[in-house]
């Protein structure tokens, strides 16, 4: 019985995140929590449709901020799923027109939700979602800057049998 609601729901969330329904009140009834354990949801957040689209992929194709950050306050959110195309939510988010929305829904799958991994994952076509702003937003820097990859130190590559220090004494 939980297995059948739990399809059914899944269906219903990702109705909500294209914009026909209402993904808050998915996430906050108690009649899409699990009977015997409250904290779990009787859908799966991740749940993809046909394309490989998960809720997030729909809420931000449907530019609804709110309901990308709805959803991404759910436990176990994954931001860096790939859909069939392999593009992740933030390479559809560099692709919305209006500036405002573009901006806010990239900034919080950034800055919020740390889709940092994302920024580094191409598509199907070879693109990352810097690439895809040259092609939809070349002008708007802040989603630009956003969308690249974080500057890697030299550090990060080494691990601490790689650096040599002051202390040890040369071998012979």
């Amino acid at each position: 019985m939980v297995d059948e609601q739990r399809k059914i729901n899944n269906k219903q969330l990702l109705a909500a995140a294209r914009g026909n329904g209402n993904v808050e009140e998915l996430l906050t009834d108690p009649k899409y929590r699990h009977p015997e354990d409250i904290d779990e949801y009787l859908f799966d957040i991740n749940c993809r449709d046909v394309l490989g689209n998960t809720p997030l992929h729909l809420a931000v194709k449907s530019e609804s901020v709110e309901n990308v950050n709805l959803i991404l306050d759910a436990p176990l959110c994954d931001v860096d799923l790939q859909n069939h195309d392999g593009n992740t939510p933030l390479h559809l988010a560099v692709q919305i027109r209006d500036q405002m929305i573009r901006k806010a829904v990239v900034t919080v799958l950034i800055d919020e939700a740390g889709a940092s991994d994302s920024t580094r994952l191409k598509n199907k076509a070879g693109q990352t979602p810097k690439d895809l702003c040259g092609i939809y937003c070349p002008d708007d820097l802040d989603v630009v800057r956003l969308a690249s990859p974080p500057t890697r130190k030299l550090h990060q590559f080494l691990d601490q049998d790689d650096v040599v220090s002051d202390d040890e004494e040369e071998s012979e």
